[in-house]
C-alpha cells in the first residue's frame, strides 16, 4: 500500500512543470521574444544571434555606403562646377581667336582667363567632406596607363583636293615612352601634351607649311622651318607631319594637331575605401581625380594673340574632355553605391525576417499555451485539493 506522502508526489511534481512552463510562457509573451534565453533552444539561440549580428552590420555598412555617397556627390558636384568654369574659359578663347582684336582687348581676355583658372584652382583645392580633400588627387586611385595620341582636330581643305595635313604619324619609339622631361623640339626628346598648328604660308612665291608648337604645361613656343607640298615636319613632338598637295591658294588654310601624351600606370590604390558588405572584406573603392590647373594642363592658357587663342582651345578641350570622362566614371560610381545601399537593405530586412522567425514569439499560438497552461494548473490543483480530502478522511479512521 503506497504511503500518504506520495499520493500527492505526481501531482505536485506535474502541477510544479505545469508552473514553469506557465512562467516561461509569460516571460516570452511579456518579451515577445521565444527565445528568452539560450537553454529554451541552444541551436536556434545561435543561429538567431548570427543572423541578427550580420543583419546590424548590413545596417552598417550601408551608412558606411552612404558617407561615400555623400563624399562622392560633392566631388561631382565641383566637377560640373568646374566644367562650366572651363566652358567660360573656351568662349574667352574662341573670342581670342579675331585679328581685330586690340592690344587691350586682349589683356582684358587674358585677365578674364586667368580669374577664371584661379577659381577653378580653388575648387579644386578646396573641396573637401569632413577635412578630406576630394579633387587634389590624393583620392585618384590605381589607373591604367593611356598611349601617346595625336589627334586632328582641324583640317582645312586645299584647293588642289585633299587636306593642308596628309598624315600625322609616330617618328620614333620615343612617342609611346613617358614623359621624362622637356618636350621634342623644346629642348628634349619627350612627347609631352601640346597643341600644334599647320598653317599655309607664302615662301619666297612657293606655298610652304609652317607648324607651330605650344607645349601645354610650360606655355613655351617653338615653330618649324617652311615645308613645301608633300614634305614631312619633323622634330617637333615625335611625329612626323606629312603636308598635303597645297598651293598657294591656300595660304591662311591652318591644321590643328592635339597631342596627348603617354601615361604610367599607378598601381597605389589610393581611393576611398569604404566597408560596404556585412562580410569581412566586403569593400568598395571610389576614385576621384585631382583637377586642378597643373593636372588639366591649362595652367598656360595664352590669348594674346589669334594662333595663341587657337591652340587654347584644344588644350581647353582635352581638359574638358577629362572632366567628362571624370564625371562618368563618378556617376557611374554613384549608381554601384546606391545598388550596394539598396542590397544591403534587402539583405539586413530577410536576416531580421529569419531571426524574428526563430526568436520572436508567436502571440496567438503563446496565449493558447498560456490559457491552456492555466486551465492545466486549475485542475491539477483541484486534484492536489481533492487528495487531501481524501487523506484527511483516512486519518481520521486512525483517529
Amino acid at each position: 500500500m503506497a504511503s500518504l506522502s506520495t499520493i500527492n508526489a505526481q501531482p505536485l511534481n506535474t502541477a510544479e512543470q505545469t508552473q514553469k512552463s506557465l512562467l516561461q510562457t509569460f516571460e516570452q509573451l511579456s518579451s515577445g521574444k521565444r527565445l528568452t534565453s539560450p537553454a529554451i533552444d541552444p541551436a536556434a539561440y545561435a543561429i538567431a544571434t548570427s543572423l541578427a549580428t550580420q543583419a546590424a552590420a548590413s545596417s552598417a555598412a550601408s551608412d558606411n555606403i552612404q558617407n561615400v555617397f555623400n563624399a562622392t556627390s560633392i566631388a561631382q558636384g565641383a566637377l560640373q562646377q568646374l566644367t562650366g568654369v572651363l566652358q567660360t574659359v573656351r568662349n574667352l578663347a574662341v573670342q581670342g581667336v579675331n585679328s581685330f582684336l586690340s592690344p587691350a582687348d586682349r589683356a582684358d581676355l587674358q585677365a578674364q582667363s586667368n580669374q577664371l583658372i584661379q577659381q577653378a584652382n580653388t575648387i579644386a583645392q578646396s573641396v573637401n567632406f569632413n577635412g578630406l580633400p576630394l579633387l587634389n588627387g590624393s583620392l585618384a586611385g590605381p589607373q591604367a596607363g593611356t598611349n601617346a595620341l595625336a589627334t586632328v582636330t582641324n583640317n582645312d581643305i586645299a584647293q588642289n583636293g585633299g587636306t593642308v595635313v596628309a598624315q600625322v604619324a609616330a617618328a620614333n619609339a620615343n612617342f609611346q615612352a613617358v614623359p621624362t622631361g622637356a618636350a621634342q623640339g623644346f629642348g628634349g626628346t619627350s612627347t609631352t601634351n601640346s597643341t600644334i598648328q599647320v598653317q599655309i604660308v607664302n615662301n619666297n612665291d612657293q606655298a610652304a607649311a609652317v607648324a607651330t608648337a605650344l607645349d601645354n604645361a610650360t606655355g613655351q613656343q617653338v615653330q618649324s622651318g617652311p615645308v613645301a607640298a608633300g614634305g614631312t615636319i619633323s622634330g617637333i613632338e615625335n611625329v612626323n607631319i606629312k603636308v598635303g598637295n597645297i598651293s598657294l591658294a591656300d595660304v591662311g588654310q591652318t591644321a590643328t594637331i592635339q597631342i596627348a601624351q603617354a601615361t604610367p600606370a599607378n598601381g597605389q590604390n589610393s581611393a576611398l575605401t569604404v566597408q560596404s558588405g556585412s562580410g569581412e572584406g566586403a569593400v568598395t573603392n571610389v576614385a576621384i581625380p585631382g583637377v586642378n590647373s597643373t593636372q588639366l594642363q591649362i595652367n598656360n592658357i595664352n590669348l594674346s594673340s589669334s594662333l595663341s587663342s587657337t591652340q587654347a582651345i584644344g588644350q581647353i578641350d582635352s581638359a574638358l574632355s577629362s572632366l567628362t570622362t571624370s564625371q562618368a566614371k563618378l556617376g557611374a560610381q554613384l549608381n554601384s553605391l546606391q545598388n550596394a545601399v539598396q542590397a544591403n537593405n534587402v539583405n539586413a530586412v530577410n536576416l531580421t525576417a529569419a531571426q524574428s522567425s526563430l526568436a520572436d514569439e508567436n502571440v496567438y499560438q503563446g496565449a493558447s499555451q498560456s490559457a491552456l497552461g492555466t486551465l492545466r494548473a486549475q485542475i491539477q490543483a483541484a486534484l492536489i485539493a481533492q487528495n487531501n480530502v481524501h487523506a484527511s478522511a483516512v486519518l481520521g479512521l486512525f483517529g
